[in-house]
C-alpha cells in the first residue's frame, strides 16, 4: 500500500512544477524510535522548469511547493532536482 503522504507530495510536484518524473523513497522506517515524527523522504524531481536555474533555487522551488508539508507530515527531505536533459544523461549511464 502506498504512503498517502508520498502520493500527495508527488502529485503536488507534478502539478505545480510540471514534473515529468517524480520518484520518492520513504526512509521513515530508518528513523523509527527517534524523537521526531513525520516522513523522511528522498525525492527526485525532473522538471523543465529547472532549466537555467541554480541548484539552490531548484531546492527553494520545491520547498515552496511543499511548504505546508515541511515541518508537519515531512520531517526530513533530501532532494535531487533535475532537468529532463540531466535526467536522460543519468539514465544513459545506468
Amino acid at each position: 500500500m502506498s504512503n498517502p503522504v508520498v502520493q500527495e507530495v508527488e502529485q503536488k510536484l507534478k502539478d505545480e512544477l510540471e514534473a515529468v518524473h517524480v520518484e520518492t523513497v520513504d526512509n521513515s522506517w530508518m528513523h523509527a524510535g527517534h524523537g521526531s515524527s513525520g516522513s523522511h523522504l528522498v525525492i527526485t524531481v525532473v522538471s523543465p522548469k529547472f532549466g537555467d536555474i541554480t541548484l539552490i533555487d531548484r531546492h527553494r522551488m520545491i520547498h515552496q511547493v511543499l511548504r505546508e508539508e515541511i515541518g508537519g507530515v515531512i520531517h526530513a527531505l533530501e532532494l535531487q532536482p533535475l532537468t529532463p536533459i540531466e535526467w536522460e544523461s543519468i539514465q544513459a549511464k545506468v
